[in-house]
């Protein structure tokens, strides 16, 4: 699946990108000028890369279900997406938090919060809006005013929940990051025992698993938890980040064999069916010792770039939070058209290769494009629409 979703991946995105990096120009010329704007760069082709894995991970999972009809993670091709997949929304935690350190804390916290209500907070309300009134059969209400009552109650808990789309948990959960990301700051300066309280929360996802249920109205306190630690984890790592790479960079083999380790332990746990320990996920801690080992290789691997990051991520990283937003309402809207094209073909796990293909291809293509489109008609006032 790796191979399917890199050097084809690239070959598909390489001519979309040569004309939407157009569009980019100043974060073209940024990472070829400075060591800040290499830094951009580096974490710029990470945030691509991390979108990628987050589409092409739901795309494996929508050809399952159109191929076999149900989400089985005893699957071979299905296990194989989760275990290097699942969890890749930690790789976004650690980006935001290191984006916090390195970029927004000197800006202040109004100019921070100002940005994010206008890029992120705005773009998920338009979504949720949209994607709320697409489902609701307006006929099945006698009244207009039940019928706009019900849609207010609707929209509002879509909203605070993320349930407007299976992809939106996420979004209150990083709402909540930036709500306490002041309390996170004074943690981690203030003195030794508030630094200790915060290398505290960094190590808490080990014990504490996020919980998931992708239908009920219901954010939970344990999730909430378990993307802090990430995120606290970013912005610890943002702070003297090039010393702290640096460092790392000496322990990079260890790093990457205890990402391998993990990864080798999650086909253990999902292969003998084990997860429950009490209350506490082991596939869930296995996965966030596994992200932020992978997390620390790309952002390394990326590093080795310099100012030659590659072209064809660029744009991919700019669109990632708009792609985010749009990525599950179309995989599912094209799903039944990949699964009818494919129909001729015998083979249920090939077609569950070439479909998952298909699909995050097809995905990307159309939502960088609605993006484009949505710039062009908007301007600059897209990214409070859109989020790019």
């Amino acid at each position: 699946m790796a191979r399917i979703t890199s050097g084809s991946v690239e070959i598909c995105f390489r001519s979309i990108s040569s004309v939407l990096k157009q569009k980019h120009p100043l974060a073209l010329a940024n990472i070829t000028q400075s060591k800040n704007s290499e830094f951009l760069g580096y974490l710029h082709s990470f945030r691509g890369l991390a979108i990628l894995k987050i589409v092409f991970g739901h795309a494996v999972a929508a050809a399952c279900i159109g191929v076999y009809g149900v989400f089985d993670v005893s699957n071979p091709i299905l296990m194989i997406s989760e275990v290097f997949y699942h969890d890749s929304t930690l790789y976004f935690a650690i980006i935001s938090g290191i984006l916090f350190s390195q970029v927004l804390k000197p800006r202040g916290y109004f100019k921070f919060y100002k940005s994010k209500l206008k890029h992120i907070v705005l773009p998920y309300l338009f979504f949720t809006v949209v994607l709320t009134l697409i489902k609701i059969n307006f006929r099945q209400f006698s009244n207009f005013q039940d019928g706009l009552q019900w849609t207010v109650s609707k929209i509002w808990m879509n909203f605070i929940f993320g349930k407007a789309n299976f992809a939106l948990w996420y979004i209150p959960i990083l709402i909540a990051l930036f709500l306490v990301t002041p309390v996170l700051e004074f943690l981690q300066k203030r003195n030794s025992i508030t630094k200790i309280c915060f290398f505290i929360m960094m190590i808490l996802p080990l014990f504490i698993s996020r919980v998931q249920n992708l239908t009920a109205y219901h954010v939970s306190v344990e999730t909430i938890i378990y993307f802090t630690g990430a995120y606290a984890f970013g912005m610890y790592l943002g702070e003297d980040l090039n010393d702290k790479l640096k460092w790392l960079k000496t322990y990079q083999f260890q790093i990457t064999l205890l990402g391998y380790i993990s990864s080798a332990w999650l086909f253990y746990l999902y292969i003998y069916d084990l997860d429950a320990v009490g209350m506490l996920s082991l596939k869930e801690t296995v996965f966030y010792i596994q992200k932020i080992s992978f997390a620390i290789i790309f952002i390394l691997w990326f590093k080795t770039f310099q100012d030659k990051q590659p072209h064809w991520l660029i744009p991919i990283a700019s669109d990632s939070f708009s792609i985010y937003f749009i990525h599950g309402s179309l995989l599912y809207t094209l799903l039944p058209w990949v699964m009818s094209i494919l129909k001729p073909i015998t083979l249920q796990s090939l077609k569950v290769v070439l479909g998952a293909f298909i699909l995050g291809s097809l995905v990307m293509v159309l939502s960088m494009l609605m993006v484009a489109i949505s710039k062009k008609l908007f301007g600059k006032y897209s990214r409070m629409i859109v989020g790019a």
